[in-house]
């Protein structure tokens, strides 16, 4: 206070110097500085905290003399003064008007700015002080916007209505109520289990989530996620809080043998894995010589036409569409007589095989690029060969048939007629020698 005055008092000697007074004069001189009501005012009547406003006073001289003094603005109601002591010098019969910039508190309070003359000659200490009353509104957050007006006071991203607590930004949820936010409680949901070492911090009937999905074990019915329930774990004898049983980087769910760790596929299902099994896919081909060991390739089917016998220039079909791929499907057709590719179609259909032994292979390919093959092997007459071959047989045909009528009947008739020519004298002979 005492640097304060000696300030004042160096202002107030240059002010009287400037009014070509000397410090005697102006201290000397007498009458009344005064301050009205209404030369005391704000720079705003809506006051928020934390928002600077300005508070103006004008003194006023009444007397026939130039005056000195100072105004001092205080807060009565916290008990402090705003700024320093600010020095005014008013003209005989006019005024002087000083101003000083305040960052308010909240809440309600009274204001008090006074004025002091130089000298106490002449003054009139009754209009020396004015009181002013106004009403700060709260800003938590300082964002010029008042708690009251302002949906989320603490400005932490959470609207009032859902902060637990609506005035301090870095708390937002208690989840057990007992006063403490989450960001501070150790132990959120009160379970005495601390949330360091709790996987459900927040769910007072949780405390371990194996398998990380939000559900914690107690409700959870698949509590490491392997996609076998619990239930069914104990069953089978697999570990129902570990996802691979037996350790081999395959999930209980997809390992065909969960309780091996040699094994996992058994991709044909016969009972043996496929690090064991020597022929994977089960197609008669051993893994060392299959160029997909765990692909069946496709299934050939050919129906050929239904003729004893083929001829030249006869036109054939054989018909392959009903081949199949198990895993998947047959994508290419391929028929070859010689080093020569006769169609690529999934039915041949030919009349120009020459006459003799023909040979035709299909070869089909699936989706994979595996293939079989498959031979035909189909004998072709010419129709000369047959022509003779008719007329050989039919000459056969009538000989025997010339044989049979006529020779057969005639031998059966000679027969007969010898059998009755020796009977007959026979029997004449023994009654001849009975008469005797």
């Amino acid at each position: 206070m005492t640097k304060h005055k000696k300030i004042s008092s160096i202002g107030l000697a240059l002010f009287a110097l400037m009014l070509n007074l000397s410090p005697v004069q102006a201290l000397a001189a007498g009458g009344d500085l005064y301050l009205t009501n209404s030369n005391v005012y704000f720079s705003t009547d809506y006051f928020v905290e934390n928002v600077s406003v300005i508070i103006y006073a004008t003194a006023s001289n009444n007397s026939s003399v130039d005056l000195l003094g100072t105004i001092k603005f205080w807060n009565d109601t916290y008990g402090y003064q705003i700024g320093a002591d600010q020095p005014i010098s008013a003209l005989a019969g006019s005024t002087d008007t000083v101003f000083i910039n305040w960052t308010p508190e909240p809440g309600t309070q009274q204001i008090s700015i006074s004025v002091t003359p130089w000298t106490s000659e002449g003054d009139d200490s009754s209009n020396n002080t004015v009181w002013k009353t106004i009403t700060v509104l709260e800003d938590s957050d300082y964002d010029g916007v008042p708690d009251t007006e302002d949906t989320d006071d603490d400005n932490d991203g959470y609207p009032d209505y859902e902060d637990a607590f609506p005035k301090n930004s870095a708390e937002w949820i208690d989840t057990d109520g007992d006063g403490t936010g989450d960001n501070t409680d150790t132990d959120d949901d009160n379970d005495n289990v601390p949330d360091t070492s709790d996987e459900m911090p927040l769910d007072y009937n949780e405390t371990e989530d194996t398998d990380g999905d939000g559900i914690g074990n107690n409700q959870d019915a698949d509590d490491d996620g392997d996609e076998i329930e619990d239930t069914d774990e104990t069953k089978l004898g697999t570990n129902p809080l570990n996802a691979d049983s037996d350790g081999d980087s395959y999930s209980d769910s997809e390992d065909d043998f969960p309780m091996d760790p040699e094994e996992w596929i058994d991709f044909d299902e016969d009972g043996v894995g496929d690090n064991a099994d020597t022929d994977d896919d089960d197609d008669g081909i051993e893994d060392t010589e299959d160029i997909d060991d765990h692909n069946k390739g496709p299934t050939i089917k050919v129906n050929e036409p239904n003729w004893p016998f083929y001829l030249t220039g006869q036109d054939l079909t054989f018909d392959a569409s009903s081949s199949y791929d198990e895993d998947g499907e047959v994508k290419e057709y391929k028929w070859v007589q010689g080093d020569t590719t006769i169609s690529v179609n999934d039915t041949l259909e030919t009349s120009y095989l020459e006459s003799g032994e023909q040979t035709i292979e299909l070869i089909i390919t699936d989706d994979k690029g595996e293939t079989r093959t498959e031979e035909l092997y189909i004998k072709i007459y010419s129709k000369g060969f047959l022509l003779f071959l008719g007329l050989f047989i039919t000459v056969l045909l009538i000989l025997a048939f010339y044989i049979i009528f006529k020779y057969n009947p005639r031998a059966k008739s000679l027969k007969k007629a010898n059998e009755q020519v020796i009977a007959v004298p026979k029997k004449k002979h023994i009654k001849a020698k009975a008469k005797k």
